[in-house]
């Protein structure tokens, strides 16, 4: 899973309803209904595949206490177990996320494309997103800042580019002879 993707997924599950920690778990690993049945399926199985699972949930509870720590989520205990709320910090954080995910199709039409771009490291999380952008439309990276693909430039990720003020730091070239970076693509 990406990067703050685990963080989307939690924060997610908690806005819409409380779950009980056994539940969270079936969405986090698709474990079975059940927790004890996820428990008995656990440790029934090879050792080696325990202790992956074991590790994994591990990771997933230091999440969830990494969260608690920002204040993106509280623990309320309860007598058959912990109860996980999102707080109001927490939806912020989660729309923020998701506002900043990038979902574009990307389509070939065969004609080498080069992006080039110079962000400043003041924008940095703006640069980060840009990068990301191209990885989803399907462009490579030659060097940092310098990234080829065969695929259209959709209307709307120009439009994201005008709306983050990063249109005068982008330059789109389509090459007609590709020259040594045919093996490229």
């Amino acid at each position: 899973m990406k990067k703050g993707g685990k963080t989307e997924l939690i924060l997610t599950v908690l806005a819409g309803s409380a779950f009980l920690t056994a539940e969270l778990l079936d969405e986090f690993f698709n474990y079975p209904k059940s927790y004890k049945r996820a428990k008995r399926a656990l440790f029934g199985s090879h050792i080696s595949e325990s202790l992956r699972l074991g590790a994994e949930r591990q990771r997933f509870y230091s999440l969830l206490n990494e969260l608690k720590r920002q204040g993106l989520v509280i623990r309320k205990t309860r007598d058959r177990g912990s109860l996980w709320n999102i707080t109001l910090a927490g939806l912020n954080k989660l729309k923020l996320i998701r506002e900043r995910k990038v979902d574009y199709q990307s389509v070939s039409d065969n004609k080498f494309k080069i992006i080039i771009f110079d962000v400043p490291e003041k924008l940095r999380r703006k640069r980060t997103w840009l990068r990301e952008a191209l990885g989803v439309l399907g462009f490579r990276m030659l060097q940092k800042s310098v990234w080829i693909g065969k695929n259209k430039i959709p209307e709307d990720f120009l439009s994201d580019l005008r709306n983050n003020g990063l249109m005068h730091f982008v330059h789109i070239l389509e090459v007609t002879k590709t020259g040594s970076v045919k093996e490229m693509a």
